[in-house]
């Protein structure tokens, strides 16, 4: 999966945000305080969304209609997946340590975690867990 520049992550994020087909304006309005592009500029990164094949758009009267063609889920985990083997060779542990060292997580979150891990094992007993 093609991954995409950080202001297009922000724009489709956005899109997912909006729960359905939605307008630039509507798009916009999701976006976070340092995405307040001008109307163009949103306008072309859409544009590179669906040449990307990550939007599709419509004509509804006068506006245009986005609508995510890639769910947001899919695309997470293209990306992350990507990332870990990537910046740490696929080593998950390696990954959890990075952020724990440098203060990015805390035990609260590793707790969360754990007993997220827990769960999902327990959920998913037929799950390989070498």
């Amino acid at each position: 999966m093609e991954t995409l520049s950080r202001s297009e992550e922000q724009i489709m994020v956005a899109l997912w945000d909006c729960g359905r087909a939605a307008t630039r304006r509507e798009i916009a309005a999701k976006l976070p305080p340092e995405c307040r592009w001008a109307d163009t500029t949103l306008l072309n990164f859409l544009l590179r969304l669906e040449k990307k094949s990550f939007v599709r758009t419509e004509k509804q009267g006068n506006k245009n209609l986005y609508t995510p063609l890639v769910r947001r889920l899919t695309y997470c985990g293209a990306v992350s997946e990507a990332h870990l083997q990537t910046l740490y060779g696929g080593d998950l542990r390696a990954f959890v340590r990075a952020l724990a060292d440098t203060n990015r997580i805390g035990y609260a979150d590793i707790e969360r975690l754990l007993r997220w891990l827990g769960e999902y094992q327990a959920a998913n007993p037929e799950y390989d867990y070498e």
